[in-house]
């Protein structure tokens, strides 16, 4: 959610998830074209390839780095909102097409 007051809160992430999705920007190739371009001017992973769930880890660990500068050990087993941060974390390590490297995450 984002906005100033609580009624101005809009469900951005939500609106961001139905622009991902097949036909999410329009049935006229054009229009939806730019909205491509306009999407990516203000954030070029706005349509990133990696699934909802990583992108969620990725960005509770990157914001502990950012936090304290570097990122803190996370063993298996350590839940933040139900998510085992430690055993995506492990998983990382042999996953070269995502690799995050949050330790060397500049602010």
């Amino acid at each position: 959610m984002w906005g100033e007051t609580e009624a101005d809160q809009q469900p951005v992430g939500q609106h961001m998830a139905n622009l991902r999705r097949k036909g999410g920007l329009g049935k006229d190739p054009e229009r939806a074209e730019d909205r491509v371009k306009q999407l990516t001017a203000i954030d070029p992973d706005w349509n990133c390839p990696w699934p909802l769930e990583w992108q969620r880890h990725f960005r509770v660990l990157a914001d502990l780095v950012d936090a304290d500068g570097t990122l803190p050990d996370i063993q298996p087993g350590v839940l933040f909102e139900g998510d085992d941060l430690g055993r995506w974390v492990e998983r990382q390590s042999g996953n070269s097409g995502r690799s995050c490297r949050l330790s060397s995450r500049s602010g």
